[in-house]
């Protein structure tokens, strides 16, 4: 291997694993990442983070914690989602490179060498992408088409957003604020303060143990977190711009209805049109007005913030320097 970790005592890498119900693979997938850290030349550590599991998981972690003194355990109250149990792995974690992966066997630890290499030759974020996933068909379509919509819309191009296996530098990830279902979009949101993002193909196997924790509904809260994420990216710093381009519909519609209740009213059509076209308008313009007037509440909001993601843009190309990718 060719890190350059800068020191062999110094904790170089933190693996953290989000689980959930997971008490079959959690001891098998600590042994693979310990078959793969036998090779490592640096120093680091596991994080388990039992996401409020319903079933032994946390007994199992308590378990491998007396023979793994490596391995750190995290228990939340209840289930917040995988999300926030990263977040909260991120929160614990020491070394200067942070690795996330699945704990259903799904990911290969084997492939953390690779990300680390690919890190090394500069770049902040590496993305795992499961080139040949062995998923089924009817998550494999819809998940393909996700990505296209997330790439296209956001413009950080990513074949798979969805895969967990990834690797970030620590200062480029812990200052980001992340909740609901936000740990996909975490490579567009590093994206607002420079970071350098690479994409690699790495091993996906089919799932042996429990059930997959995503549904149908999930499809609903891409869409409402690609709404908020693309206003993240194009309008942090200019809010009230990114709120008076989403009220341009609203006013359209109350001008069009507008001009639609006076040919009513003029022509003499049916009696109630042009009184209910008015009233379309109206509703239209109330809600492209309160729409303006979030914008501005956000430019307030900005205004008296002190914005520390947008600080970021210099230490990561520092730290780019530093390493001599530029």
């Amino acid at each position: 291997m060719s890190y350059k970790p800068s020191a062999n005592k110094t904790l170089y890498l933190s693996i953290v694993v989000p689980l959930y119900n997971e008490e079959e693979s959690v001891e098998k997938l600590v042994s693979r990442i310990i078959d793969v850290g036998a090779n490592f030349k640096f120093v680091y550590e596991i994080i388990l983070v039992d996401d409020g599991s319903t079933d032994n998981t946390w007994q199992s972690i308590e378990k491998l914690k007396s023979s793994t003194p490596n391995l750190r355990g995290i228990k939340l109250r209840r289930n917040y989602g995988q999300t926030n149990a990263m977040v909260a792995g991120f929160d614990h974690a020491a070394g200067e490179i942070i690795v996330t992966l699945d704990g259903d066997l799904q990911n290969d630890p084997s492939d953390i060498p690779m990300l680390l290499q690919k890190i090394e030759e500069g770049y902040d974020i590496v993305s795992g992408w499961r080139k040949d996933r062995k998923d089924h068909f009817s998550r494999v379509l819809p998940s393909k088409i996700a990505n296209w919509i997330i790439s296209f819309t956001i413009g950080v191009k990513l074949h798979d957003y969805g895969c967990s296996l990834k690797a970030y530098r620590t200062e480029c990830i812990k200052s980001l604020k992340a909740y609901g279902d936000m740990h996909r979009f975490f490579p567009a949101l590093a994206s607002m303060t420079g970071a350098r993002i690479a994409e690699v193909p790495v091993k996906h196997y089919p799932r042996k143990f429990g059930v997959s924790k995503y549904g149908f509904d999930r499809i609903f809260k891409v869409i409402s977190d690609i709404f908020m994420i693309k206003l993240l990216i194009r309008f942090v710093s200019k809010p009230l711009k990114g709120f008076f381009l989403f009220s341009v519909p609203f006013l359209a519609m109350a001008g069009f209805f507008s001009t639609l209740g006076v040919v009513a009213y003029l022509l003499n059509w049916t009696e109630g049109k042009s009184f209910f076209f008015m009233l379309l308008s109206i509703m239209a313009m109330i809600a492209g007005v309160h729409v303006i007037f979030m914008g501005i509440i956000g430019e307030l909001v900005v205004g008296n913030s002190d914005l520390k993601q947008t600080r970021m843009i210099e230490k990561t190309k520092k730290v780019i320097q530093k390493r001599g990718a530029r």
